[in-house]
């Protein structure tokens, strides 16, 4: 495929921060089986940009870490209606964002467990449905 080819989405990611990570390790032996709690929240800067805002946390008796983690949007055209910005954020920051939270998790993981934590590759419209 040529660059030419390639077909802009009408929000592009302009930026990603970690706002929060932390960690512990409660003890030498930790069992690979983990609870993951996940949220997102939208919020609209202006007409022609948003904020998605991600917080997973992963979990047993053994260890936890929890991250959060923004990223702001720009949209090509102004959206008048910020409850549809708010959603668009909402679900875009749980589709875009995961990415982000996943590698963090598995790198970070990787140096503090014998077994890194590898969140699961997600249906973000099924999830979304699910969660409504």
């Amino acid at each position: 495929m040529n660059v030419k080819e390639l077909v802009m989405h009408p929000a592009q990611l302009v930026h990603v921060e970690t706002i929060r990570f932390s960690a512990e390790k409660k003890s030498q032996t930790v069992s690979h089986e983990f609870n993951v709690e996940a949220s997102t929240e939208g919020e609209s800067i202006d007409d022609n940009m948003g904020k998605s805002h991600i917080k997973i946390k992963v979990y047993n008796d053994d260890f936890w870490v929890e991250e959060e983690k923004v990223g702001v949007f720009k949209f090509e055209d102004k959206i008048a209606d910020s409850k549809t910005m708010i959603r668009f954020m909402e679900v875009q920051g749980l589709r875009i964002l995961w990415s982000y939270v996943r590698e963090d998790l598995y790198s970070i993981t990787a140096k503090m467990l014998e077994e890194p934590i590898m969140l699961p590759t997600i249906d973000v419209m099924q999830t979304v449905e699910k969660a409504q």
